[in-house]
């Protein structure tokens, strides 16, 4: 039984993602024989090279967009060693003047009177407002109302509410444990 083979005769690779211009004789479908022989050859339709050019299109699109989100990514770990280059745990929490000086995600500082954890990176806001838990030394920090999905409560985070001791059961918990009791279990 022969066998068809496509193949692109291609002069190169694809340069600066430009695509080049195809016509009907420039890509060839080869056949063979059992042997080997070639038994036909002939050019690609316009269909096939429609085809052809949209798989390279998006070949092309594919490597602009993971060269782009590498370079994101490198922006952003730059910041990150900018940040936290520019903190150091547990300093009296000052007010960042940008992403560059920005309190990092998992650093202390201490404000008002207190440790304060930042669960946000890049963090800007003002302990105790939006992005922090406190640190306590001994027993769990107090339940404070998040103010969205960067500093709800995780699944295992345990807190002091109304003299008792709670720990979430579920990921994503923004509620007190009166407002939802199913979001939390009793601990003492």
């Amino acid at each position: 039984m022969p066998r068809q083979i496509a193949a692109d005769h291609l002069a190169g690779t694809v340069a600066d993602l430009a695509l080049p211009e195809w016509n009907d004789t420039t890509r060839t479908v080869t056949t063979y024989d059992e042997a080997g022989a070639v038994t036909s050859t002939r050019p690609y339709t316009v269909e096939e090279n429609a085809a052809a050019d949209a798989a390279i299109a998006a070949q092309a699109a594919a490597a602009q967009y993971e060269a782009q989100q590498a370079a994101d990514r490198g922006a952003l770990d730059a910041l990150a060693m900018a940040a936290s280059a520019a903190h150091t745990d547990c300093e009296p929490w000052q007010q960042p003047t940008g992403a560059h000086d920005a309190v990092p995600l998992g650093a202390t500082v201490t404000h008002g009177g207190k440790t304060w954890e930042s669960l946000i990176p890049f963090n800007v806001w003002a302990p105790g407002v939006s992005g922090w838990r406190e640190v306590v030394a001994v027993g769990y920090p107090a339940w404070v109302q998040p103010t969205g999905a960067h500093d709800a409560y995780t699944k295992g985070a345990r807190v002091s509410f109304e003299g008792s001791d709670y720990e979430s059961p579920i990921d994503g918990n923004i509620w007190s444990p009166t407002g939802y009791p199913a979001g939390w279990r009793l601990i003492t």
